[in-house]
C-alpha cells in the first residue's frame, strides 16, 4: 500500500505472491464516504476472476471501516467491467461524458 500526498487517497496494489496483478485507488472522505477509482487489472491477468476478487475485498474492507456510502467512479462504456461492478452490487446512478482533444490540435 502506498500513499499519495493526500492521506485520504490510498493506492492498493493487488499482488499474487511477488507478481503485481493490478491496482485500485480509494479516496476516503471525512464524511464517511469512500470513492473507488482508478481500478484496473493488468491485461495478462484479465478474465481470471482477479477483478472480482480485488473489488470484493476492497468493498468488504471499506464496509468494515464503516464507510457508507461506497461509490465507484468508472467509465460506463466498458460493458464487461460494468457487468462486474453491477454483479458486486453497484448501481449506475449518474453518467458523465468526457471530451478529448488531441495534443496536436492545441
Amino acid at each position: 500500500m502506498s500513499h499519495t500526498k493526500e492521506s485520504s487517497r490510498i493506492t492498493y496494489i493487488a499482488m499474487d505472491r511477488l507478481t503485481p496483478l493490478g491496482m485500485i485507488r480509494v479516496n476516503c472522505l471525512h464524511t464517511n464516504t469512500a470513492i473507488i477509482h482508478d481500478f484496473c487489472v493488468l491485461p495478462a491477468f484479465q478474465g481470471r476472476g482477479y477483478g472480482r476478487d480485488i473489488l470484493s475485498k476492497v468493498v468488504k474492507f471499506l464496509q468494515n471501516q464503516e464507510y457508507s456510502p461506497i461509490r465507484l467512479s468508472v467509465v460506463t462504456q466498458n460493458r464487461r467491467a460494468l457487468s462486474l461492478y453491477q454483479s458486486i452490487g453497484f448501481d449506475v446512478s449518474a453518467e458523465s461524458l468526457y471530451y478529448v482533444i488531441p495534443m496536436d490540435n492545441l
